[in-house]
């Protein structure tokens, strides 16, 4: 599978376990969904899933930012740290509502990928 039929795969499941979440009324099934799957991952795919969460980090859509923050931080996907900052950086300046408790967490993010050593076995 090369990059973007991998890309649009998961952008097609995501967005299918989004609408199976929403009418199961169950705000986490998503999550849930998005974890397991990407524990299927094989290495290759798991570089191509890490560089796609990066890019969810610095999407206008909040809820696939959430998405990817969280995947992010339960497989410590380090390579990630430059986006993280990128949105650090406009949610800094962001007049958004919610900006500033998304820029803490992003935060505190980073500090924690920065304790994970870059040859980490989950970021793999």
């Amino acid at each position: 599978m090369n990059p973007d039929e991998f890309r649009r795969e998961m952008e097609a499941y995501r967005q299918a376990v989004d609408d199976q979440a929403k009418a199961l009324k169950d705000s986490y099934y998503a999550l849930d969904r998005q974890r397991a799957r990407y524990q299927r991952l094989d290495a290759t795919e798991r570089v191509l899933a890490n560089e796609l969460l990066a890019e969810w980090v610095l999407s206008g859509d909040e809820a696939k930012r959430f998405d990817a923050l969280a995947l992010i931080d339960d497989f410590r996907i380090v390579s990630a740290t430059p986006a993280l900052r990128q949105l650090a950086d406009r949610l800094e300046s962001s007049s958004e509502p919610g900006a500033p408790y998304e820029w803490q967490k992003v935060n505190r993010l980073i500090g924690e990928l920065a304790k994970t050593p870059d040859d980490s076995p989950l970021d793999q």
